[in-house]
């Protein structure tokens, strides 16, 4: 797992949804998310992203990103997104359980600690492959946005 720095995310037609919820609540909302993406006639493509900003006892505010193939109508619950992009990351790969893809992200943290780094942004996490259990592997790519230091 090498890390990876000056890194940038470029994305484009993606779908979101960014909402304060439980754990036990985030497959149905991404579901839903789904279901309106093929309602529209849109596709899901692989690379979903998503990012937690804060948790809050068993509440987390978190945002899902997923790419499809061609632009969809906003509504009040999920906004279109033309482009996303994030720059000046730090970036690491990870292709390995699921189950320890909390380990990539703290070796990743563990590497702001060390260089003196001052993250943007939150922990964006690609990912590359659909999961259906904690044995299977997750092919990921976290992205963390770094503040650039004024001269």
């Amino acid at each position: 797992m090498t890390i990876e720095t000056n890194q940038q995310l470029d994305m484009t037609n993606l779908i979101s949804f960014k909402k304060k919820l439980r754990a036990t609540e985030l497959q149905e909302h991404v579901e839903k998310l789904i279901t309106y993406i093929s309602a529209r006639g849109a596709k899901k493509l692989d690379g979903s992203i998503s990012a937690t900003y804060a948790v809050m006892g068993d509440v987390m505010d978190i945002e899902v990103m997923i790419p499809i193939n061609c632009e969809i109508p906003s509504n009040d619950e999920f906004l279109f997104k033309p482009e996303f992009r994030l720059t000046n990351c730090i970036k690491i790969s990870h292709n390995d359980s699921v189950a320890r893809l909390q380990e990539t992200i703290e070796k990743l943290g563990q590497y702001i600690t060390n260089h003196m780094l001052t993250p943007s942004s939150a922990c964006f996490i690609v990912m590359h492959n659909e999961i259906a259990t904690s044995n299977e592997v997750a092919k990921a790519d976290i992205y963390v946005p770094i503040s650039i230091k004024a001269a």
